[in-house]
Order: C-alpha cells, then structure tokens, then sequence
C-alpha cells in the first residue's frame, strides 16, 4: 500500500518523462519471525533531520529501545516478504542506520526492532513515514479563498496530479512532523486539505505528492509552493478597505445631488422667461 505523510506541500504532482520524479520512502519498525520477543518493550524510529528529505540526500534512521540493547535490525518488506537491510551490534539504547544517498531502490517499506541482553526481541514500533522530494515542473495548483489570510479564517489547499492518484500528501516545508493525509475513492487529479481557523504558526510553504495505494513503493513528483500565510494585520486592511468603499459610495451620493440641484436650477431660469414670451 502506499502511505502519506502529510507534505509535501500541498498538495500533488506525478512523475513523467520531462520530470525528475520525487520517492516516497515508508519506514516501519519490525520484529524478528522466529525469536521470542521481550514482552513490555517498545522501540520506536526516528528519522534524524526530518521525515522530508531531497532525492540524493542522506538520512539517518534511529531506533530507540531499552539501555540494556546489544543488537538492532532493519528489515525491509519486498515482494516474498520481509528481508534484513542492516544489523547493528551496539550497546545503549539507541541503535543508527545510515542511508548515505537516498533512491528509487530505497523506497519501501522498513521495520526495526533491537535485541535486549537477555536475548529476547522488542516489540516493533509504529510506523515512520520518509519522504523523498525529487524535482518536477509545478502543475497547477490553488489555496482557496487566497494564500493570504486573515488570522482565524479557513483555507482549503487544493492538489492536483496528472495522471491521477488515489493517495495525496501534504507537507509543509522545514519541519519534521507536517505532513497530512487524504485518500480519494478512485482516481482523479485533484484533492483538498482543509485547515480550519489558521494561524500565524500555520503561515509557511507547502508542497503536494500524489501516488497510487496499490503500490508498495510510490513514487510522485511535487508542486509548487501553494501556503496558507495568516496575516495578524489582515483584519486593519479590511477594515480601509471598508472605510474607502463607504467614502467611494459618499462621494457618488454628492455627485448625484449636484446634478439634481443642477437640474433644479436650469428649470428655474427657464421658467420667467416662457412667461414673458406668453
């Protein structure tokens, strides 16, 4: 299946031909097939600097465990199953996996799980969601009503993929844990995130990736940025622009008047001397 983080941003383009496709990367913990496992004991993964990483770029995976842990795996899930990737003997409770320049060949599905002292397995953890990012030609794209907002306003941040997906991910730039999910019900090339009342905290860049829930391992190109960017000071524009609309409407008020006074005055002139004609 394929998962969402959430943000890429946002979000969603496909890969093509002219594009450089962006990866998304699904990361799991896993636990051992035939060894016992240490009941009560949870390890948990971690990617260091972010869940959302370029394509190329390095990526550290971090399994965190029990301080007595000798041994820590990562697994990968392929088309027969699970297979072990790396195994570290390291004593702490903290095991790394280094993945030096990400690629398509990564993408998949991980699990870790660690050995404790008594030889006895964790428990694996829940799952980590990586991200990829490739470069790709922006399609079109739409935050609704604007991308500038008044704090506590809606905004619905529109994705849009061709050819189509049933998965989209939203990701917001530069942070960790940002990215949203949505799946549609069959294909189509678009998709809506709705984030009620946003904040200042909300403002930023985010970018789409749309990928099908049938493969294992998806892969997505990217949009452009299409942010939600409250304005603390948006409602002091609303309020001129009001102000402007009511003098607008005054000063037409004083036109007409005029001319009706104008009126008024001609017909008053031209009123004695028919008199006087007669």
């Amino acid at each position: 299946r394929a998962a969402q983080a959430q943000p890429q941003s946002l979000l969603a383009a496909a890969s093509g031909s002219t594009m450089t496709p962006a990866l998304s990367v699904l990361l799991c913990l896993g636990e051992s097939s035939a060894a016992p496992t240490l009941e009560g004991t949870l390890a948990t993964i971690k990617a260091e600097n972010g869940s959302v990483v370029p394509q190329g770029g390095a990526v550290t995976l971090r399994c965190r465990g029990s301080w007595e842990a000798v041994e820590w795996r990562l697994e990968k899930r392929g088309g027969s199953g699970w297979s072990l990737i790396k195994a570290v003997r390291q004593a702490g409770n903290e095991g790394e996996f280094s993945l030096p320049s990400v690629t398509s060949h990564d993408a998949g599905t991980y699990r870790c799980l660690y050995r404790h002292s008594s030889y006895r397995w964790s428990d694996r953890s829940d799952p980590l969601e990586l991200v990829v990012t490739g470069k790709a030609d922006p399609p079109p794209r739409q935050a609704l009503p604007s991308s500038e907002v008044a704090s506590g306003q809606n905004v619905t941040l529109q994705c849009w993929s061709e050819p189509y997906h049933d998965g989209f991910l939203l990701c917001k730039e530069e942070e960790e844990i940002s990215c949203s999910w949505t799946w549609r019900h069959g294909w189509g090339p678009q998709a809506d995130f709705f984030f009620p009342a946003v904040t200042p905290t909300q403002d930023g860049t985010y970018r789409c990736f749309g990928f099908n829930s049938s493969s294992p391992s998806p892969v997505s190109g990217e949009v452009a940025p299409a942010p939600p960017s409250p304005s603390p000071n948006a409602a002091a524009l609303d309020y001129t622009v009001g102000n402007l609309v009511l003098l607008n409407l005054a000063g037409l008020v004083l036109v007409l008047l005029g001319v009706l006074l104008a009126e008024h005055w001609k017909s008053s002139r031209e009123q004695p001397i028919q008199g006087v004609l007669g």
